[in-house]
C-alpha cells in the first residue's frame, strides 16, 4: 500500500494543498485536472525527485518506474542499450520482449536521433517495464503517439496493473478504465 498524507507543494503559488490517498498494491490510477495542478508534480514527490514543502508518504522510498514526458534517453546509446541500463544484471531477452512488445524490434540498434518522438518515447516505456517496480509512475506516456500504439500501452497497463500499482498523468480518454483521481 502506497499512503499519500497531506502532501503539499508551492514554487511561487501552491501547485498541491493536503492531497491524502490510500492507494493499493496493485491497480491502475489515472491522475487528471488542469495545466498547473500538480499532476507532475505529485509524481515527482512521489519517486523521491521532489521533496513535498509538507506530508508523507509511507512506505518513505517505494521502488518505483518512472517515464517521463520526455523520453530523457542518452543519445551515444542505441534504443537497447537504453532501456538495457537500468539495471546492473542485464538480461537481453527479458529487455527484447518489452522492446517487440512495443513494436520497436527493428529500431533496437539505432541511435536516439534516428527515432521518431512516438519510438522515443515508446523506448522509455520499454525501458520503465524492464526496470519494474512496485509503483510504476507515468507522465503522459502516450502524448505522441498513434491510435494503434495508445492501445497497446493501454493494454500493457490494465495487464501489468493487476500485480503492480500504475499512477498515470493523462489527458487521453485511450486510456479511460482505471480509478480517476482529479486534482483542481
Amino acid at each position: 500500500m502506497l499512503i499519500l498524507k497531506k502532501l503539499s507543494k508551492a514554487y511561487d503559488a501552491p501547485v498541491l494543498t493536503d492531497f491524502s490517498y490510500e492507494f493499493p498494491d496493485c491497480g491502475f490510477f489515472l491522475i487528471r485536472g488542469r495545466s498547473g495542478v500538480g499532476k507532475t508534480t505529485l509524481l515527482r514527490i512521489i519517486a523521491g525527485l521532489e521533496t513535498a514543502d509538507t506530508g508523507t508518504i509511507e512506505p518513505s522510498s517505494p521502488a518505483v518506474s518512472f517515464v517521463f514526458q520526455e523520453a530523457r534517453l542518452l543519445p551515444f546509446l542505441t534504443l537497447r542499450e537504453n532501456v538495457l541500463l537500468v539495471k546492473a544484471r542485464r538480461d537481453e531477452k527479458e529487455a527484447d520482449r518489452f522492446i517487440d512488445r512495443l513494436g520497436l524490434k527493428d529500431a533496437a540498434d539505432k541511435y536516439p536521433d534516428a527515432l521518431s518522438g512516438g519510438m522515443r518515447l515508446r523506448a522509455a516505456i520499454a525501458r520503465s517495464l524492464y526496470f519494474g517496480g512496485d509503483v510504476y509512475l507515468w507522465d503522459e506516456p502516450t502524448k505522441e503517439l498513434d491510435a494503434e500504439n495508445r492501445r497497446i500501452i493501454a493494454e500493457i497497463i490494465r495487464e501489468r496493473s493487476q500485480k503492480a500499482l500504475f499512477l498515470v498523468v493523462s489527458h487521453d480518454d485511450s486510456l479511460a478504465g482505471g480509478t480517476e483521481i482529479l486534482l483542481s
